[in-house]
């Protein structure tokens, strides 16, 4: 919550909810809150999450949980969390990648949590506003083992989980592009630019459309954004991608080969879980046993709506 409720209100979402589910929640408009995940000084690679001691006077006072509070007048709840974060824990709005959204939904309240990857080094974490007690990054392996807030200690396992994924989409490009009868194949290079640019594009937003469905990966998340890396082969190899967004990989020769070596190299590094775009069925019965694999229909209807 951004403030006690004996010292008045900020905002009109600032107020109790006597929710459905029989306890009391604190903003009218929901809350949210950022989890946000530091593996870069971890010992054995073990990432760390920051967390927050709330102060004594706090609802749940003197248990560990994530920066976060009502969701104010005219913004979003991924907005909200990384503002609470802020106000609260002094962490920039940019210090972390989104990677997962997660929304806890009672119908008459919801909390949102959105999990975000810090890249470079970790922010100093400074209690700003006087609710929090202490701040701390925590090793995943210690969060189960302290006082937790009631509502983050049910969630923590599924939110664990999201924490230690590794989500990567790997999109064979030729495959995607020419499941739709458009016109592709007048000019391959610019419908593989346009899937790229698709690809790309969503991935600078916010925006809920912008997430690729949890389900997909097997995760417990309303929305994740993955790695993602694409495969391009013959007249689509020219086809320039979006600078920083994803990562081309353009095949020299059979782009099914290309994307079987890729597969096996990106599980090698962690991914986790990895979903293959394609609806080659060759090409599906020569990937790795643990790789997902989705019609290249339900991507693209999903980033048209995004």
């Amino acid at each position: 919550m951004s403030l006690p409720p004996r010292a008045g209100h900020r905002d009109p979402n600032d107020a109790w909810v006597d929710c459905a589910c029989g306890r009391r929640h604190w903003g009218l408009a929901g809350a949210a809150g950022l989890l946000l995940v530091d593996g870069s000084t971890a010992p054995d690679g073990e990432p760390r999450v920051a967390l927050q001691l709330r102060a004594a006077w706090s609802h749940h006072g003197g248990t560990w949980g994530l920066p976060g509070g009502a969701v104010q007048t005219g913004e979003d709840a991924l907005t909200a969390a990384r503002r609470e974060a802020r106000e609260e824990a002094a962490i920039p709005p940019d210090a972390g990648a989104p990677a997962a959204v997660r929304v806890l939904d009672h119908g008459t309240w919801r909390y949102t949590t959105l999990v975000a990857r810090v890249h470079g080094p970790a922010p100093e974490l400074h209690p700003l506003d006087g609710e929090s007690a202490d701040l701390r990054w925590v090793p995943v392996d210690e969060v189960a083992g302290l006082d937790l807030l009631p509502a983050f200690g049910e969630a923590w396992p599924a939110l664990r989980r999201l924490v230690e994924a590794r989500p990567t989409l790997l999109v064979d490009a030729a495959n995607v592009v020419g499941a739709r009868p458009d016109g592709w194949w007048r000019d391959r290079a610019g419908a593989t630019e346009r899937l790229l640019t698709s690809l790309a594009g969503g991935r600078r937003e916010l925006a809920a459309g912008a997430w690729l469905p949890g389900t997909w990966f097997d995760l417990d998340a309303d929305g994740v954004r993955p790695d993602v890396h694409v495969v391009t082969e013959g007249q689509g190899n020219p086809a320039a991608p979006p600078d920083g967004e994803l990562t081309v990989h353009r095949a020299p020769g059979s782009g099914d080969d290309a994307i079987v070596a890729l597969a096996g190299r990106l599980l090698e590094a962690g991914a986790d879980p990895l979903l293959v775009a394609t609806a080659d069925r060759g090409l599906r019965a020569r990937l790795p046993a643990t790789a997902r694999t989705l019609g290249p229909g339900a991507l693209r209807e999903t980033l048209e709506r995004g």
